[in-house]
């Protein structure tokens, strides 16, 4: 499976209970591994942490939902720390993979024991509200990633809320810019 759009993945309760979750966490400016200014990204970010009760309903409720969606799940997967994303107007992701091109080892410090010998291979994003509160800011892949010049297709069907994108984690893909109002999602990292 390289993606699947999964329409009404996830109902209004369970959105509300996200946002009531993230509105207690602090907020951070979004970084990337490579680089710490808003060249490749500029968005807001609340993480749900592993091992708090936030992060335990939203684990459940994804694994309900991917198996509802027919996704086969392992109790073997280890699921990294939940990132509530926020876009407002210029915000956007530009083009990037999910997966690291190693499994994580001991020194990969960000995370515990669990994740060691794994790496990512899934890759979820849960839109909180739908495209009537926002324009731009569509989610896209590319099957031919060629850096900065990539061109990418939009998902036009993941526009509702509670609408949910599964991918390949090595997929190249990308939140365009955003032009008016606030874009939000979870985004949902599955390690083998």
């Amino acid at each position: 499976m390289l993606y699947r759009v999964v329409k009404k993945a996830f109902d209004e309760q369970f959105i509300a209970r996200i946002e009531n979750i993230a509105a207690d966490l602090p907020t951070v400016k979004a970084t990337t591994v490579e680089e710490d200014d808003d060249s490749t990204r500029n968005c807001d970010l609340r993480w749900i942490d592993y091992g708090t009760p936030g992060f335990e309903f939203a684990r459940q409720c994804l694994v309900s939902a991917l198996g509802k969606a027919g996704i086969e799940t392992s109790p073997a997967w280890e699921v990294e720390n939940l990132q509530y994303t926020a876009y407002g107007p210029g915000a956007f992701h530009d083009w990037h993979i999910d997966a690291y091109g190693r499994s994580y080892n001991k020194y990969d410090l960000a995370l515990d024991e669990r994740f060691i010998g794994k790496k990512r291979r899934l890759s979820l994003t849960v839109l909180l509200n739908g495209h009537e509160m926002f324009t731009g800011g569509a989610f896209e892949i590319s099957m031919f990633p060629n850096g900065r010049n990539t061109i990418g297709t939009a998902l036009e069907t993941l526009c509702d809320a509670g609408d949910m994108v599964v991918f390949d984690s090595a997929l190249c893909h990308r939140v365009a810019p955003m032009k008016t109002g606030l874009r939000k999602s979870l985004v949902v990292w599955i390690c083998a």
